[in-house]
Formats: C-alpha cells, structure tokens, sequence
C-alpha cells in the first residue's frame, strides 16, 4: 500500500512520525526545525497548512509549515521561543534524531484565486507566508503582483530577510517591505506597526486578496484597515498566532 498521503482524498488529518534532522538557533527569539518523515515517508499539503504536535501528556500545539510543498518527505518549521510555553518549550527541547508525532495537514489557510495578492505578518507568522511565496513564486511561476510586508521588533529579531531581497531583486511582480516597530537610530526603511506601512505604501482595492498571520491585534487592526481601503471581507484571509 502506497504510504503517500493525498490531500483531496483525505477526510481526517493522519498521524505522522518523523525524526528531527536539524535544529538550528536562528536569534535568541526564534528557532528552525527541519524534520524528516519516518512515517509515512509521504505528506502532500497545501502551502499555508499547518501540523499538530504531540508535546507530552495528551496535548498538542499547532505550528504552521515553512517549507514548499513540493518538498514532501520532510517539514521545515519555525518557533518564536519567546513566550516559554509548553509546545515551544517543546520544540527547543529536540535534539537532532529525536522522534516526534504530529497531524497533518491542517488548516484552511491557503492563497485564492485573487488577481492581486497582499501578504501581512508579523513574527513567526512568516512562516506560512515562507511557503506560500515559495510555492507561487520558485515553482508555479506564479504571474501576480504579490507584496509582502513583514513586521519585526528589533534589528536582532531578523531572518530570512536576504531570502525575500532576494526574490524581490529576481521577481519583478513581488515586493518585499520589512518593518521594525523598535528600529535603531536611522533606520532606512518602514517603522513603527506593519499596518502603518500598508497605510502609507499601498492603494487597495476589490482586486486585491490578503492574507494576514501572526498575532492577533495586528489581524484585527489590518482587517480594519484593508476593509476600509476597499477590499471584500471575504477576500481577507487570516490566521491567527496567539
């Protein structure tokens, strides 16, 4: 029997293993696991899904995917630490070639088919959007204006930024903005919250799609704010990190 999982023909997420084959310390906020399917050795997912952790005791703590999903034997996730709670206290934890169960895939979080498509986060809500761009971008190839602001506190807080220069110098229809609500003396860019730069940056309208993840008053201030400049409701997108 076929150990590949497809997703149109799943009714209920399925129980993985996997192993964790790196475990890297991005900052002193956030951290990157790579983890290696065991079984099944398959996961077909939608980029925006996300999984569910076993973390000991009965409970579970979801985490969004960042990698593509092109890339199916493995998931790539990253963790604010921060907070110390017991699914990131958990996730810290693993050592390369530690064991781990989760559900998957998870989640109605995926882009749609709007002509226009605005991507907000801030923190590790970037993960989803990681593996959103990936996948539109790298491998459909993707033809849609795409803008993508990003909101970070400080300068230390920092990653995968080159990653999205990158794109933003390769693509000539994606547009990356990075914003640092607590920025150094003469920072160049954006300051002060995400939204303000959307405010200040942009004119939206009924063709735009956003998608909004990370935590929750930004969501709510950015639904506002998008609503307000003329986008549908129901081509907001969210996903919430709490």
């Amino acid at each position: 029997m076929s150990q590949r999982v497809i997703l149109k023909d799943m009714q209920k997420p399925q129980q993985f293993t996997g192993k964790v084959a790196e475990h890297i310390l991005i900052n002193n906020k956030f951290q990157y696991l790579h983890i290696e399917l065991t079984h099944p050795f398959r996961l077909e997912f939608e980029a925006g899904q996300y999984v569910s952790f076993a973390i000991g005791g009965g409970e579970r703590r979801s985490y969004s995917i960042a990698s593509e999903p092109q890339i199916d034997s493995s998931i790539e996730v990253c963790v604010d630490v921060t907070p110390e709670g017991k699914g990131s206290s958990f996730l810290k934890s693993l050592k390369p070639g530690d064991e781990v169960s989760f559900l998957a895939p998870l989640g109605k979080f995926k882009v749609e088919d709007e002509s226009k498509l605005l991507f907000v986060a801030t923190g590790s809500g970037i993960t989803p959007v990681r593996s959103m761009i990936l996948d539109l971008l790298e491998y459909k190839k993707d033809p849609r204006q795409i803008q993508l602001h990003w909101g970070l506190r400080h300068v230390d807080d920092m990653f995968w930024v080159e990653h999205f220069r990158k794109f933003h110098e390769y693509y000539d229809n994606f547009t990356f903005h990075l914003t640092l609500s607590q920025p150094p003396e003469h920072w160049p860019l954006c300051a002060g919250y995400v939204t303000d730069c959307v405010r200040d940056e942009l004119t939206l309208d009924s063709s735009w799609g956003v998608y909004l993840c990370g935590n929750k008053f930004m969501i709510d201030d950015a639904t506002k704010l998008v609503t307000k400049m003329g986008v549908p409701p129901e081509q907001i997108h969210t996903e919430k990190f709490f």
